[in-house]
């Protein structure tokens, strides 16, 4: 990754799993956009909500470069800065969900079984769980606990893609990702 050692993107995806929007401009300064869209994307969103010098026209390349690239994921999080970039909420309710989780459940093989998203706390619970004996419901939202997530995704795909991925699903269930705070 031009631009991208192991350590720098080691902060960028801390910062976005922290929610902490002026680490994750840190991290994003002075280097490319494209091979971190689906990172850069959620914390520009951050930053721009919180008013951080630089954030607007960050935002505005990624958006550039998000709707020029379309990768699975791409629309649904270029729609989430251009609501952040105009004031507005995006229609999705936020959950604290691991999109890298989220990937690892849609590339699930069908025959060991259902994974489950928890829409108290966004944990992504694996086929053999403890717990899994709540309520499940197929519909987005359900009965307010547990969403089936559907396995059977091609694996091996790159981090962005696979993070794209998730987050389109999500999306498809009324849900966007948001940080996981303790």
């Amino acid at each position: 990754m031009t631009g991208w050692d192991e350590d720098a993107l080691a902060r960028l995806r801390a910062a976005v799993a922290r929610g902490d929007a002026r680490a994750g401009l840190a991290a994003l300064a002075g280097r490319p956009l494209g091979p971190v869209l689906q990172y850069a994307g959620d914390v520009l969103a951050a930053a721009v909500a919180t008013a951080l010098d630089g954030a607007d026209a960050a935002a505005r390349a990624c958006l550039a470069e998000l709707d020029a690239r379309g990768l699975p994921g791409d629309a649904e999080l270029a729609a989430e800065l251009a609501a952040a970039l105009d004031g507005r909420p995006s229609g999705l309710e936020a959950l604290p969900v691991d999109l890298g989780a989220v990937a690892e459940a849609l590339e699930g093989d069908p025959a060991e079984g259902l994974w489950l998203l928890d829409l108290d706390r966004g944990d992504v619970l694996a086929p053999d769980e403890p717990y899994r004996d709540e309520p499940c419901s197929d519909e987005p939202h359900g009965d307010g606990r547990r969403l089936p997530i559907p396995s059977g995704a091609p694996a091996g795909a790159p981090e962005e893609e696979r993070r794209g991925r998730a987050r389109r699903w999500l999306a498809g269930q009324g849900l966007r990702p948001a940080p996981r705070v303790l």
